[in-house]
């Protein structure tokens, strides 16, 4: 696309009519060229200098990443590890309260049975002599009262 500076340079006055002034028309490109050649050549070295930064940094996030991969296998494994440790010294926990309750349970059933045992011995003479009563009564009467 023309710049407006190449639009505008039609309008220009032209010389007087007759002879012509001897001249070359402007070569605007080679003109850019010539004011922007040096300062593009002087944005060579720094380029290539980003380009060695870009590529260093790349090859140090390389290096990172796979750090941060070792380490979180690492960090993994001594998880698991210890995630079977904690699950061991669960179970090993539920055994234990589990068998605390059954030996209560033991207890509790035991101190029952002794206490009917107890009454029952309490019981007995009385129970046995009213059976001997009933007996009696019945080999007497021949029916029980």
């Amino acid at each position: 696309m023309p710049h407006i500076t190449d639009f505008l340079s039609r309008f220009r006055p032209a010389g007087t009519p007759g002879a012509g002034r001897a001249g070359v028309p402007a070569d605007r490109q080679r003109d850019r060229e010539s004011e922007l050649g040096p300062v593009l050549a002087a944005l060579d070295g720094p380029s290539a200098e980003c380009t060695d930064l870009i590529a260093a940094a790349q090859r140090d996030a390389e290096q990172i990443v796979a750090t941060a991969r070792t380490e979180a296998s690492a960090i993994v494994a001594a998880a698991r590890g210890r995630a079977a440790d904690i699950v061991a010294e669960l179970l090993q926990h539920a055994v234990s309260t589990a068998e605390t309750e059954a030996a209560s349970i033991l207890a509790a059933g035991a101190a029952d049975a002794a206490a009917i045992a107890e009454r029952a011995r309490q019981r007995l003479p009385v129970l046995a002599e009213r059976a001997v009563v009933l007996v009696r009564d019945l080999g007497e009467e021949g029916t029980p009262a």
